[in-house]
């Protein structure tokens, strides 16, 4: 499975939604394709879901957690962004792939544009100043 996202924007989701409350659990059913459909739809409503695995799941399917995480990964066209214990978080963008990561590309190019140049140091004279000023007050 490749990885889409970088590691920063990764972070920035993990860290958005690691409080969010599961809405899909896999049981003993495994990944059958009801579960497979139910992650699919939730993903296309929100754009990310956390799933919770049952104690069921791993032992009829025979795999450990990580393992179940990117095989519903793969099969939902949809990135891993964490698993911790029993819960994994999956992120797909509504928009679609393509448009989604042109954008961040994008955002990224835009901020390497945008580099801070130094301030000018202005010698400031005083007299020059005062008289500047003194002239619009008479």
């Amino acid at each position: 499975m490749e990885k889409r996202l970088s590691g920063k924007v990764r972070r920035a989701l993990r860290g958005r939604y690691y409080d969010i409350p599961p809405r899909a659990w896999i049981g003993r059913r495994g990944l059958d394709e009801g579960v497979i459909a139910e992650i699919n739809t939730q993903l296309e409503k929100d754009g990310v879901l956390k799933v919770e695995i049952r104690k069921g799941a791993l032992i009829s399917t025979g795999l450990d957690r990580r393992s179940i995480a990117e095989k519903v990964a793969g099969a939902t066209d949809s990135e891993l962004i964490d698993v911790r214990g029993k819960r994994f978080i999956l992120f797909r963008p509504r928009e679609g792939w393509e448009k989604y990561l042109r954008k961040l590309q994008r955002k990224e190019l835009s901020m390497e544009k945008r580099e801070e140049k130094p301030v000018k140091k202005v010698r400031l004279d005083i007299v020059q100043f005062r008289r500047k000023f003194k002239k619009g007050r008479d």
